[in-house]
Protein backbone atom coordinates (compact mmCIF):
# COMPACT_ATOMS: atom_id res chain seq x y z
CA UNK A 1 0.00 0.00 0.00
CA UNK A 2 2.84 2.42 0.85
CA UNK A 3 4.50 1.61 -2.47
CA UNK A 4 1.26 2.35 -4.32
CA UNK A 5 0.97 5.70 -2.50
CA UNK A 6 4.56 6.58 -3.35
CA UNK A 7 4.11 5.70 -7.02
CA UNK A 8 0.86 7.68 -7.18
CA UNK A 9 2.54 10.74 -5.63
CA UNK A 10 5.52 10.50 -7.99
CA UNK A 11 3.28 9.99 -11.00
CA UNK A 12 1.09 12.95 -10.02
CA UNK A 13 4.16 15.11 -9.48
CA UNK A 14 5.50 14.14 -12.89
CA UNK A 15 2.19 15.06 -14.54
CA UNK A 16 2.20 18.47 -12.83
CA UNK A 17 5.83 19.07 -13.85
CA UNK A 18 4.98 18.06 -17.44
CA UNK A 19 2.02 20.49 -17.44
CA UNK A 20 4.20 23.34 -16.15
CA UNK A 21 6.79 22.66 -18.87
CA UNK A 22 9.59 21.53 -16.57
CA UNK A 23 10.90 19.13 -19.20
CA UNK A 24 10.63 21.53 -22.16
CA UNK A 25 13.15 24.06 -23.40
CA UNK A 26 12.09 27.32 -25.08
CA UNK A 27 12.78 27.72 -28.77
CA UNK A 28 14.70 30.93 -29.57
CA UNK A 29 14.63 32.64 -32.96
CA UNK A 30 15.57 36.03 -34.39
CA UNK A 31 12.66 37.81 -36.03
CA UNK A 32 11.46 41.17 -37.20
CA UNK A 33 8.12 41.64 -35.49
CA UNK A 34 5.00 43.28 -36.74
CA UNK A 35 3.89 46.53 -35.17
CA UNK A 36 1.70 46.12 -32.08
CA UNK A 37 -0.97 48.50 -30.78
CA UNK A 38 -1.67 47.94 -27.10
CA UNK A 39 -4.37 49.23 -24.75
CA UNK A 40 -2.84 49.18 -21.28
CA UNK A 41 -2.68 50.33 -17.69
CA UNK A 42 0.72 51.23 -16.26
CA UNK A 43 1.60 49.19 -13.19
CA UNK A 44 4.25 49.92 -10.59
CA UNK A 45 5.48 47.04 -8.47
CA UNK A 46 5.95 43.32 -8.75
CA UNK A 47 5.95 41.73 -12.19
CA UNK A 48 4.44 38.54 -10.77
CA UNK A 49 1.03 39.76 -9.60
CA UNK A 50 -0.44 41.33 -12.74
CA UNK A 51 -3.63 39.28 -13.20
CA UNK A 52 -5.84 41.94 -11.52
CA UNK A 53 -4.49 44.54 -13.95
CA UNK A 54 -5.38 42.33 -16.94
CA UNK A 55 -8.90 42.07 -15.51
CA UNK A 56 -9.19 45.87 -15.18
CA UNK A 57 -8.06 46.43 -18.76
CA UNK A 58 -10.45 43.75 -20.03
CA UNK A 59 -13.38 45.40 -18.20
CA UNK A 60 -12.65 48.80 -19.79
CA UNK A 61 -12.32 47.24 -23.26
CA UNK A 62 -15.60 45.35 -22.88
CA UNK A 63 -17.39 48.55 -21.82
CA UNK A 64 -16.15 50.09 -25.09
CA UNK A 65 -17.46 47.00 -26.94
CA UNK A 66 -13.97 45.75 -27.76
CA UNK A 67 -13.35 42.07 -27.18
CA UNK A 68 -10.07 41.64 -25.25
CA UNK A 69 -7.87 39.59 -27.55
CA UNK A 70 -4.31 38.63 -26.84
CA UNK A 71 -2.95 39.68 -23.46
CA UNK A 72 0.53 41.15 -23.21
CA UNK A 73 2.87 42.85 -20.77
CA UNK A 74 5.73 45.23 -21.46
CA UNK A 75 8.37 45.14 -18.71
CA UNK A 76 10.46 48.30 -18.65
CA UNK A 77 12.96 47.51 -15.87
CA UNK A 78 15.54 44.83 -15.23
CA UNK A 79 14.68 42.65 -12.24
CA UNK A 80 18.37 42.55 -11.34
CA UNK A 81 18.74 46.36 -11.30
CA UNK A 82 15.43 47.78 -10.02
CA UNK A 83 13.78 47.02 -6.68
CA UNK A 84 10.54 45.08 -7.00
CA UNK A 85 8.37 47.91 -5.67
CA UNK A 86 9.84 50.36 -8.23
CA UNK A 87 9.45 48.24 -11.38
CA UNK A 88 7.24 49.65 -14.13
CA UNK A 89 5.19 47.52 -16.50
CA UNK A 90 2.44 48.19 -19.01
CA UNK A 91 -0.24 45.53 -18.78
CA UNK A 92 -2.93 45.13 -21.41
CA UNK A 93 -4.16 43.68 -24.65
CA UNK A 94 -3.19 43.92 -28.29
CA UNK A 95 -5.99 45.80 -30.06
CA UNK A 96 -6.89 46.58 -33.65
CA UNK A 97 -5.50 49.58 -35.51
CA UNK A 98 -8.84 51.42 -35.42
CA UNK A 99 -10.21 50.29 -32.04
CA UNK A 100 -11.23 53.13 -29.75
CA UNK A 101 -9.25 53.00 -26.52
CA UNK A 102 -11.40 54.24 -23.63
CA UNK A 103 -10.12 56.21 -20.66
CA UNK A 104 -8.41 55.44 -18.28
CA UNK A 105 -6.59 53.04 -20.64
CA UNK A 106 -3.56 54.33 -22.47
CA UNK A 107 -2.33 53.51 -25.96
CA UNK A 108 1.11 52.27 -26.90
CA UNK A 109 2.33 51.45 -30.38
CA UNK A 110 5.41 49.26 -30.50
CA UNK A 111 6.94 49.59 -33.96
CA UNK A 112 8.30 46.71 -35.94
CA UNK A 113 11.69 45.77 -34.53
CA UNK A 114 14.33 43.04 -34.56
CA UNK A 115 13.99 40.78 -31.52
CA UNK A 116 14.99 37.49 -30.03
CA UNK A 117 11.82 35.51 -29.41
CA UNK A 118 11.59 32.56 -27.05
CA UNK A 119 8.36 30.57 -27.08
CA UNK A 120 7.32 28.39 -24.19
CA UNK A 121 4.19 26.46 -23.29
CA UNK A 122 3.70 25.90 -19.59
CA UNK A 123 3.76 27.84 -16.34
CA UNK A 124 4.73 31.49 -16.73
CA UNK A 125 7.03 31.57 -13.69
CA UNK A 126 9.08 28.65 -14.96
CA UNK A 127 8.69 29.87 -18.55
CA UNK A 128 10.08 33.31 -17.76
CA UNK A 129 13.14 31.84 -16.10
CA UNK A 130 13.80 29.39 -18.93
CA UNK A 131 13.00 31.83 -21.75
CA UNK A 132 15.20 34.70 -20.59
CA UNK A 133 18.09 32.32 -19.87
CA UNK A 134 17.69 30.76 -23.33
CA UNK A 135 17.65 34.20 -25.00
CA UNK A 136 20.76 35.25 -23.07
CA UNK A 137 22.57 32.07 -24.15
CA UNK A 138 21.38 32.46 -27.75
CA UNK A 139 22.46 36.12 -27.93
CA UNK A 140 25.95 35.32 -26.65
CA UNK A 141 26.35 32.44 -29.09
CA UNK A 142 25.16 34.55 -32.05
CA UNK A 143 26.87 37.89 -31.32
CA UNK A 144 23.82 39.90 -30.27
CA UNK A 145 23.17 42.17 -27.32
CA UNK A 146 19.75 42.05 -25.66
CA UNK A 147 18.00 45.19 -24.43
CA UNK A 148 14.82 46.27 -22.71
CA UNK A 149 11.88 46.59 -22.71
CA UNK A 150 10.79 42.96 -22.65
CA UNK A 151 7.45 42.14 -24.24
CA UNK A 152 5.55 39.02 -23.21
CA UNK A 153 2.57 37.95 -25.31
CA UNK A 154 0.22 35.45 -23.68
CA UNK A 155 -1.54 33.52 -26.44
CA UNK A 156 -4.88 31.89 -25.64
CA UNK A 157 -3.51 28.44 -26.55
CA UNK A 158 -1.14 28.57 -23.56
CA UNK A 159 1.99 29.54 -25.51
CA UNK A 160 3.88 32.55 -24.18
CA UNK A 161 6.07 34.54 -26.52
CA UNK A 162 8.96 36.33 -24.78
CA UNK A 163 10.57 39.12 -26.83
CA UNK A 164 13.69 41.20 -26.24
CA UNK A 165 15.07 43.73 -28.73
CA UNK A 166 18.49 42.76 -30.10
CA UNK A 167 21.43 44.62 -31.57
CA UNK A 168 24.37 43.03 -33.37
CA UNK A 169 27.62 43.36 -31.44
CA UNK A 170 30.59 44.46 -33.53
Amino acid sequence: MALFGLLTALGGGAVVMLYLGAFDDPQVTRQTTESYRIAYIENKGSYSNIEPVFNQVAEHLKKAEIEPGTACALYLNSVSEVAEEDRISRIGYIVGRTDYIPSPLEELVIPSREVAIATFEGGTLLGSHKAYKAMRDWSRANGYQLSLPALEIYHKNGVVEYQLPIHKQY
